[in-house]
């Protein structure tokens, strides 16, 4: 089955104004587990903050363009998953992934 992975990019987070490059986000997508895996490093840089959701509990995808990347931000019944500073084309690829699923 098809695993995509996808890192914000340190180089877009600089261009759009965000100077924290050491907390990247980390997105993964598992079509075999039908899971979405949202990983960034907490503020103090020791730990990780982990979101997990499954497919079924998607509500909607939005892409959010800037002039330099996009966000991607993944509605859910207990609110929302937003990773910030993707490439666009990225983006764009994982939002048909998980509408098309």
């Amino acid at each position: 089955m098809e695993k995509v992975i996808a890192k914000s990019k340190r180089k877009l987070m600089v261009l759009n104004g965000c100077f924290s490059i050491f907390r990247p986000w980390h997105l993964e997508v598992d079509m075999e587990h039908k899971s979405l895996t949202v990983r960034r490093r907490n503020w103090h840089l020791i730990s990780v903050d982990e979101e997990v959701v499954r497919f079924t509990t998607i509500r909607s995808v939005k892409v959010d363009t800037h002039l330099f990347g996009a966000d991607l931000v993944v509605k859910v019944p207990s609110g929302k998953i937003e990773v910030h500073y993707l490439s666009k084309k990225v983006a764009r690829k994982i939002a048909n992934l998980l509408l098309n699923r």
